[in-house]
């Protein structure tokens, strides 16, 4: 780990982060992966893993990008390092990562053991209720770190969601959808699907070129056999 690195990339969150407060229909914005476990260097980017209101994940998206875009610090094409990765969206219907999860999915319970919400309107508590099932992988008990939460949705958000509520909003969510369900399924047309983790759905986007989650896995059990429980040390020197 470089803590000088750690320490920028946070900068960084804080700096940008913010302004994702003005979208609508926005419930949570969390730093998950490689920054959130403390395992960052030159090149690493910082993964944000997002929670949108139910029925308005395509708008979120759009929303999202666009404003990272703007900025300058999205990830894309071969701009990678210190920029966001915007790789994983769900909804309120989606937030049950047991649907994602393959056999064993240590990985995935320890992602969701470490990441930090940034922005959260309270549905940290539903999406940590929904995936009680990743603490039998702990030998204690834990509650998501809010400790680098900067607040809920803003003013501006408040007027966005209420221009795009009702039928209107449905209507936008609706050509969105298809778009970026669209746009999706093209890009998959050139990733090697047995070593990806894509997942296209009305409740899930989730876009991961290469899943080393089996990898992970047999590393731990070779390490430390089926039954250890997870350690966040050992887990990050496997």
């Amino acid at each position: 780990m470089n803590s000088e690195i750690e320490k920028k990339l946070w900068r960084r969150v804080r700096r940008y982060v913010g302004v994702l407060r003005i979208v609508p229909f926005l419930r949570m914005v969390a730093v998950c992966n490689n920054l959130a476990f403390g395992k960052v260097d030159e090149r690493s980017d910082i993964d944000l893993f997002i929670i949108a209101k139910r029925g308005r994940l395509f708008i979120v998206r759009l929303f999202v990008t666009f404003l990272l875009h703007v900025m300058g610090v999205r990830r894309h094409g071969g701009k990678v390092a210190g920029r966001f990765c915007l790789s994983f969206f769900v909804d309120e219907d989606g937030m049950d990562m047991k649907e994602i999860a393959i056999d064993n999915d240590i990985y995935l319970a320890f992602w969701v053991r470490t990441m930090f919400p940034v922005i959260d309107d309270g549905v940290s508590e539903e999406f940590l209720e929904k995936n009680e099932w990743v603490k039998r992988y702990f030998e204690n008990d834990f509650e998501m770190d809010k400790s680098r939460v900067i607040g809920g949705g803003g003013i501006l958000s408040k007027i966005f969601e209420w221009i795009l509520g009702g039928w209107f909003g449905d209507k936008i969510e609706g050509v969105l959808k298809k778009w970026q369900i669209k746009r999706a399924n093209k890009k998959t047309e050139n990733v090697d699907l047995s070593i990806a983790s894509l997942v296209v759905e009305d409740h899930i986007l989730k876009f991961h070129n290469i899943d080393r989650r089996r990898e992970y896995r047999k590393k731990w059990f070779d390490a430390y056999g089926r039954e250890e429980k997870l350690d966040l040390e050992k887990f990050l020197s496997v």
